[in-house]
């Protein structure tokens, strides 16, 4: 009778290790991008389409040259804009490569500067631009003088060239900077580049075009949006600030949710675990028989879920991949489980707490504020569920016990 409890308890333990084994390569595979097929079709669309969008603000500086006690020295001050107007229209359109899917976007801008000249000296005023982190391609880029009869500008990228010969103190000029550009997951203004500085006014408009599935860049910025049929108009606007947040949206996107489901295949042991000892007691408490080998197939269908999981979502959006993952593996259940337990066991006990352990646990990685109150609950009832039986039962009486 030991020898047998033994073995049982051993050839559980033996499952629960090989599965645990298998669960987290595949969480190690959803966080890799670099080495995994997936990673490389991401990096390549990248590096042709662009990836997440950052507009870096352009420098204005004011160059003053004033005679020294042996030379002449050259002096470059910094210019901080009066105010900021943004007009940005972001037309969102996936981009599908194969199965893969790429939340990609074209964004069309234009910025409206105003720079005064606060300090008490005269001089040239430089501008330098700087090219859109991760932006591969940018058309349609114009430098306009609105004050200065629209005098338009060759932009020279990654160093200063000259906007006016001479910038007085207290004059003021509106320049406007328009462009074109692709990316995807995240469209930024880098606003915290003024973090040290105190900017008068900012006005924004984005428009989002065909999309509704879309988040404020980190929240931080107060904002009103204003939903329509094709998408939404999100406005911003602030006096006198400084600030550390960017100032963009990002959209919802199946890489999104990477994370989450990696953080629930780290997770998941813990549900083929308590599915194993589910199982078990209640395979004792019933007097169901069953060969302990038919142990290794009844915990492939929790393994096999989570492994759905794990490589469907590259292809599909998560409520799919989590009704792909349901439907395969209530496949794989009903075409086994009914013929080991019989129905009613399989339908009421294995059936329901398979449901549990996959699909709802599953929906509770989805959910960052109460994950960890939600998975201890989950956790609670389900020993509560075994708890209450076990103490009703005569365990002299389990099968394992049997003396024959």
């Amino acid at each position: 009778m030991q020898s047998k409890i033994v073995q049982t308890l051993f050839w559980l333990i033996l499952l629960s290790v090989a599965g645990t084994a298998i669960l987290m390569l595949a969480a190690a595979r959803v966080g890799e991008h670099q080495s995994s097929t997936y990673g490389n079709a991401y990096q390549r669309f990248e590096k042709s389409w662009g990836g997440e969008i950052g507009i870096i603000p352009p420098k204005f500086l004011l160059e003053r040259s004033h005679a020294a006690k042996v030379f002449s020295k050259t002096e470059q001050i910094s210019l901080i804009p009066k105010s900021i107007k943004i007009n940005s229209t972001v037309d969102y359109g996936e981009q599908t490569i194969g199965w893969l899917t790429f939340n990609a976007f074209k964004v069309k801008s234009e910025d409206i500067y105003v720079i005064r000249n606060d300090t008490a000296y005269s001089g040239k005023l430089l501008i330098k631009l700087t090219k859109p982190d991760n932006a591969n391609i940018l058309s349609d880029y114009k430098v306009v003088l609105e004050d200065r009869k629209n005098t338009f500008l060759h932009p020279v990228m990654g160093k200063a060239f000259l906007l006016l010969p001479e910038f007085k103190p207290k004059e003021q000029i509106k320049m406007t900077m328009t462009y074109a550009t692709k990316g995807m997951n995240v469209f930024k203004y880098n606003l915290s580049d003024y973090q040290d500085s105190v900017i008068e006014h900012l006005q924004t408009q984005l428009k989002i075009n065909n999309s509704h599935d879309f988040e404020i860049y980190r929240f931080g910025l107060s904002h009103e949006i204003d939903t329509n049929p094709m998408g939404a108009s999100i406005q911003f606007e602030m006096n006198n600030f400084a600030t550390t947040q960017d100032l963009g949206v990002t959209f919802a996107s199946k890489q999104m949710y990477l994370d989450q489901i990696q953080s629930l295949m780290s997770y998941s042991p813990i549900s083929l675990i308590l599915y194993l000892l589910v199982i078990f007691v209640f395979s004792q408490i019933n007097s169901v028989k069953f060969h302990g080998f038919h142990y290794l197939f009844i915990a492939m269908h929790n393994v096999f879920y989570f492994l759905f999981v794990a490589y469907l979502v590259r292809f599909f959006g998560v409520d799919m991949t989590f009704g792909l993952a349901f439907a395969l593996t209530a496949g794989l259940f009903f075409a086994y489980c009914p013929n080991i337990f019989g129905w009613r066991f399989a339908l009421k006990i294995a059936g329901i707490y398979l449901f549990l352990l996959t699909t709802v646990y599953s929906l509770i990685f989805l959910m960052p504020i109460f994950r960890g109150l939600l998975f201890i609950a989950l956790v609670f009832v389900i020993f509560t569920s075994i708890m209450i039986p076990i103490s009703r039962s005569d365990i002299s009486k389990w099968t394992i016990l049997d003396r024959r």
